[in-house]
C-alpha cells in the first residue's frame, strides 16, 4: 500500500481521510460527512443495519448502548460505509440524546498490513493495525483493558478502542476512535467504551 492508503487518527478532532480529501471531524452531520467520505473512496454507501434493530427494539437502553459501542446498532441514517485499500471505515452518530452529530469513526482491517512506512490507521507516527498488539500497547498512553464481556484495550486519553484480535503478539484488526466532549448516551451511564451498566449487545440478534 502506498501513501494514498493511510487514515491518520487526530484523537478529540477526527480522522485525516487519504487523498486530501479533508478531515472527518467529530459534530459534523450525517450528509455532510458521507459527502466528504464520497470524495475519498470510491463506493460509499449505507450499509444494512445487523439484525435490523433499532433503539427501540431493545428492551433495555444498556443493550442497546452496548450494541452500539460494538458497532452493531446504528442511528437510521448513519451507517455509511466506505471502503479504502485494505481498510473498511464506519461512522455512528452521537446517541439517542445526540443523533445528529458525528461521534465515533471506526475502521476494521480487512486484510494485513505489513506494519511498512505509509500503510495503514496511524496515530502519531505509529501504524496500529501493522504491528503486533502488544507492542502497540507499549507506545500508547495508559491503556487499559475492557472488562468482561467486553474485548479489548480502551485508551481514554485519545478516545480510542482497539479489539478484534485478542491473542498476545496478534494484530489489533479494529479501532474506535470516539468524540472525547460529547457523549449521548448519557441517559443510560458513563461509559464511553463499554457499557458501564453491563449491556449485552447481541441480545436481539443472537440472544
Amino acid at each position: 500500500m502506498g501513501n494514498d492508503t493511510v487514515l491518520e487518527l487526530l484523537p478529540g478532532i477526527g480522522v485525516l481521510l487519504p487523498g486530501g480529501a479533508g478531515v472527518l471531524r467529530f459534530g459534523t452531520g450525517a450528509d455532510a460527512a458521507r459527502d466528504l467520505l464520497t470524495a475519498a473512496a470510491p463506493g460509499v454507501h449505507l450499509g444494512m443495519q445487523c439484525g435490523s434493530l433499532t433503539i427501540k427494539d431493545y428492551s433495555e437502553l444498556r443493550h442497546a448502548h452496548d450494541a452500539w459501542l460494538g458497532g452493531y446498532l446504528f442511528q437510521p441514517g448513519w451507517n455509511t460505509v466506505a471502503r479504502f485499500d485494505g481498510f473498511r471505515l464506519t461512522l455512528a452518530g452521537g446517541g439517542p440524546d445526540a443523533a445528529d452529530a458525528l461521534v465515533r469513526i471506526e475502521v476494521w482491517r480487512e486484510r494485513p498490513t505489513s506494519g511498512t512506512a505509509g500503510a495503514g490507521a496511524v496515530w502519531d507516527g505509529v501504524d496500529l493495525f501493522g504491528h503486533p498488539g502488544e507492542e502497540i500497547l507499549q507506545v500508547l498512553p495508559e491503556a487499559v483493558r475492557l472488562p468482561e464481556p467486553a474485548t479489548g484495550v480502551a485508551v481514554p486519553a485519545l478516545g480510542l478502542r482497539l479489539g478484534g484480535d485478542a491473542p498476545v503478539g496478534d494484530r489489533w484488526r479494529q479501532l474506535a476512535l470516539a468524540d472525547t466532549e460529547s457523549d449521548g448516551w448519557a441517559c443510560c451511564c458513563a461509559g464511553r467504551f463499554h457499557c458501564a451498566e453491563g449491556g449485552d449487545g447481541l441480545v436481539g440478534i443472537t440472544r
